[in-house]
């Protein structure tokens, strides 16, 4: 039986991100974007890309993320390098720089839904971060991946 041939895959689409960060002492905080980006596919798997701002603080830097069963990979080039793992009930340990050095993030991830598809579809993600070694906050992560010629049907 022969493989099938992957049908290539690169759309314009629209993203709509709600991150919240809760960390101890501290207020919680909320961001909401919505950005221009591509989805595309490589090797059966799914991947979207899109720049970051000025309202996420850091301007300059692609973030890329690379979906799979369940495991998503966020990819951060240029000005704030950085790849984090996510990984339902697993924890990753990954190095995050910052205008003032690097330092060591764990990622432990709670809850991963993914819906990703060729059309689009959501992503939620619940973990907490460490610093360190030091517990830093909890965090919940929504993406929605809509195609740009299907925007106007919202």
């Amino acid at each position: 039986m022969e493989a099938e041939q992957e049908k290539p895959l690169k759309k314009d689409v629209i993203i709509t991100i709600a991150s919240r960060q809760n960390f101890d002492g501290c207020e919680p905080d909320r961001i909401d974007l919505i950005t221009a980006g591509r989805l595309y596919r490589r090797n059966g798997k799914y991947f979207i890309s899109y720049e970051e701002s000025e309202l996420t603080g850091m301007e300059g830097t692609r973030t890329t993320l690379k979906l799979e069963d369940r495991q998503v990979t966020m990819t951060r080039t240029g000005t704030h390098p950085a790849q984090m793992l996510f990984a339902e009930h697993k924890k990753h340990v990954g190095l995050y720089q910052t205008e003032i050095g690097s330092m060591t993030i764990a990622t432990h991830t709670s809850h991963l839904v993914n819906t990703i598809g060729e059309n689009g579809g959501s992503l939620a993600i619940d973990y907490t971060v460490e610093i360190d070694s030091n517990l830093a906050g909890t965090h919940r992560f929504e993406m929605a991946v809509t195609p740009s010629d299907g925007i106007s049907r919202l």
